[in-house]
């Protein structure tokens, strides 16, 4: 059961985390320090992770399994912007609110567990979530947060996670392999997206006033509506509809894809929330209390879906 060392591992990452917060409160980190980590981990070690994940030999499993990875992907958002939009109507839902139970971050938190508990080679299906999820996030995503920009195409090619995906594909349809001492210096760098994605949300953690921060009552219902009601409609969908039982390896490639969808609200929307004044603490609080609850409905929701998909 994947389940259990889920827990493991999760528990091991948050312990890093929580060694970061710890060294912010003693005044030996600093919080705008996390800046300089995160365009380290977006801009370098991530595109290693997605480029490493598709340096292998192209089957047609592996080609049927990326574009059920994709399907998946699509599927989800779509059923969560209907939900972000149930909310709005309903609720009143800010566009925080509702940017935070659409968009998850599958990339920071995903992919280290991925590599961790399956292997990197498992790596490639996340890679087809977060395809879908940059060329969402930054065309629907920017809209939700500025109805009069248009979409920045050229942002979305040049996102560095982007290109890691095509280079990707394309070295993965040549049959193209990295030599020896440059293939060893992508893993290496790749074996440090765990750690770091940790470091850098502990750091922010470390800066919090929790206080404020979990006093906000309506904080408590975003993460309803992303960690559970939300991962719900996720994991109720494939299992409803079989999809696990319909190709190789279904099972471990629907519950990647399904992982990445349950993931906590992405830390994106802190960065669009600061560029557009769209009240970028409490973006930030949702991050950091959907990624702190993940430890207890990730594992959970995976329990559910290893019980009802054996």
């Amino acid at each position: 059961m994947i389940a259990i060392p889920l827990v493991e591992k999760i528990t091991e990452l948050f312990l890093i985390l929580f060694a970061a917060a710890a060294l912010v409160r003693a005044g030996i980190l600093k919080t705008e320090d996390s800046r300089i980590l995160s365009r380290l981990s977006l801009n370098f070690v991530t595109p290693c992770v997605i480029f490493n994940s598709f340096q292998k030999d192209l089957t047609p499993e592996i080609l049927q399994g990326l574009a059920t990875a994709i399907a998946l992907a699509i599927t989800f958002q779509i059923l969560y912007i209907l939900f972000a939009k149930l909310l709005q109507h309903v609720w009143k839902a800010t566009v925080v609110e509702r940017a935070s139970v659409i968009f998850t971050n599958a990339g920071n938190l995903i992919i280290p567990l991925v590599a961790y508990i399956l292997g990197q080679e498992w790596v490639i299906y996340v890679s087809g979530y977060i395809l879908v999820f940059n060329v969402l996030f930054w065309t629907y995503g920017i809209r939700m947060f500025d109805s009069s920009s248009s979409p920045d195409f050229k942002k979305i090619l040049l996102n560095p996670n982007i290109l890691a995906v095509l280079a990707g594909l394309a070295f993965l349809a040549a049959g193209i392999r990295l030599p020896g001492p440059l293939a060893i210096a992508f893993d290496d760098v790749a074996a440090m997206i765990g750690p770091l994605s940790m470091i850098i949300t502990g750091m922010v953690v470390g800066s919090m006033n929790w206080k404020e921060m979990t006093g906000n009552r309506r904080i408590w219902l975003v993460l309803l509506f992303r960690m559970v009601i939300g991962s719900g409609i996720a994991v109720a969908f494939v299992i409803l509809t079989g999809i696990p039982y319909r190709i190789p390896s279904g099972r471990s490639i629907v519950m990647i894809t399904l992982l990445s969808a349950i993931a906590p609200s992405a830390s994106n929307i802190n960065q669009v929330a600061i560029l557009y004044g769209k009240d970028e603490k409490y973006a930030s609080a949702i991050n950091v209390l959907s990624t702190l609850s993940c430890i207890l409905t990730m594992p959970f929701w995976i329990l559910v879906y290893e019980t009802l998909i054996p």
